[in-house]
């Protein structure tokens, strides 16, 4: 299940991202958060895996259009990697936007097309 970051949740969503490679210093996640707080475009996820209760796992998508958005980050719990739950994530971002086609970054541009090609 896929439920929209509010800002009470900070510290989840930081603690999550701080799991992304490119988001290992503290500063790089405030600005991070704060990107998704300040731009309207831009959306932070929090998924809770079918049967389970915890969060485990985020994703940062920025909407440009009724059509094509950005996924920015993903990132899921180290004890769950491995698993293909992020594919799940991503299904169920797929579910929320159905006619939005979802273009990657320089960072998450390999693992869109793994979730693509494991898709097909």
């Amino acid at each position: 299940m896929l439920n929209y970051y509010r800002k009470e949740q900070r510290k989840i969503a930081m603690g999550l991202l701080s799991f992304h490679q490119k988001l290992t210093e503290y500063h790089s996640l405030l600005k991070e958060i704060d990107m998704y707080e300040t731009d309207s475009n831009l959306h932070l996820l929090f998924w809770t895996p079918d049967g389970e209760q915890n969060i485990q796992g985020i994703v940062g998508i920025e909407v440009e259009t009724s059509e094509a958005m950005i996924l920015h980050d993903i990132s899921i719990n180290p004890s769950f990697r491995g698993e293909k739950l992020g594919f799940d994530l991503l299904n169920e971002v797929e579910k929320l936007y159905p006619d939005t086609k979802i273009y990657g970054t320089l960072a998450t541009s390999p693992y869109l097309s793994k979730w693509k090609e494991h898709n097909t």
